[in-house]
């Protein structure tokens, strides 16, 4: 016959031993959301192998679904860019993202303008990884005293990161990229014509990317004789429809054209910005359908891909 005093004893032990494991989950759930136990993480998948994509595109164009709002990962040749990083609350979606594709240090953060729904997750960027430049436009006080800038000049500030101005003109280095400011032409009083403008060439593949521009600073860029014609285009404003008129799409006349976009009481994208883009040829990619979006240029064939679907399209020789 068992002795109960000793059965007892075993299930008190077992109740110990569950109650010390519940608490080592918790502790550990709790490690895991704070920016050292992702970076923990993300050592151990590398380690492991899990950690996205295991063999790079000489030249990568990652979109992010971050609702309306933009943030963009740009890879080439072992350096990389991230150009605008959302919402505020965006910050951990961009980072986690950035950790997921094996992002451990960034050459590049540049802000497009100081708007709340492209810089407003810079300053965790800055916070969480090492960055090896701020790159923004010297604009105006009046226009960088939204509290998404100013802290994201804190962050700088607090961890040392160089602030590099840029004006058009300018060329970043992004592997053997042609990486160039062309933008903006002119003082602006809004904002959004405030945008950096920057163009991408790389291996007979070119992208444009416009921040929220508008009509007003699209026809700049046209009268200005700069060469806006690309293959991929980042749809400026959202969507918006003071955004991508016929001229400005004429000169540009992209095959490709990525819109980050969310549910928004303004509707966007809109439709007549949507039919322009068709009439002017070019294939259309929404965040808010397509989910995360990866643009993939090797020298001879373009691949799209999509966080809901697998392959989009793939097209040999030049897009």
């Amino acid at each position: 016959m068992e002795n109960p005093e000793k059965n007892h004893g075993k299930s008190k032990w077992r109740l110990w031993i569950e109650r010390l494991a519940s608490l080592l989950v918790a502790l550990l759930l709790a490690f895991s959301v704070t920016s050292t136990g992702r970076a923990f993480w993300h050592e151990l998948f590398a380690l492991s192998g899990f950690q996205g994509p295991t063999e790079e595109a000489s030249l990568e164009i990652h979109i992010i679904d971050v609702g309306k709002a933009d943030a963009m990962l740009l890879r080439c040749e072992g350096m990389t860019a991230l150009l605008d990083a959302g919402t505020t609350v965006s910050g951990d979606r961009v980072v986690d993202y950035l950790y997921r594709m094996g992002v451990e240090q960034l050459d590049y953060v540049i802000a497009s303008h100081p708007d709340s729904d492209h810089t407003g997750g810079i300053a965790q960027v800055l916070e969480e990884l090492p960055v090896n430049e701020l790159v923004v436009y010297p604009w105006p006080e009046e226009m960088r005293q939204t509290l998404e800038y100013r802290a994201v000049e804190q962050a700088a500030l607090l961890t040392g990161t160089t602030i590099r101005e840029v004006q058009p003109g300018d060329k970043l280095l992004l592997g053997k990229a042609d990486f160039q400011v062309i933008g903006p032409l002119k003082d602006y009083e809004e904002t959004n014509d405030s945008s950096l403008v920057m163009r991408l060439d790389y291996l007979g593949f070119s992208a444009l990317f416009c921040g929220d521009i508008e009509n007003k600073a699209e026809l700049d860029l046209v009268k200005s004789g700069v060469d806006l014609d690309v293959d991929f285009l980042k749809v400026p404003h959202h969507g918006s429809a003071g955004s991508c008129s016929e001229r400005f799409l004429s000169a540009v006349s992209p095959e490709y054209a990525a819109i980050s976009v969310g549910p928004d009481n303004n509707q966007l994208p809109r439709e007549e910005t949507l039919r322009r883009l068709e009439n002017a040829g070019a294939a259309i990619y929404r965040t808010d359908t397509d989910g995360d979006l990866v643009f993939s240029w090797d020298g001879e064939q373009l691949t799209l891909k999509s966080e809901y679907h697998n392959t989009l399209e793939r097209t040999e020789g030049n897009p």
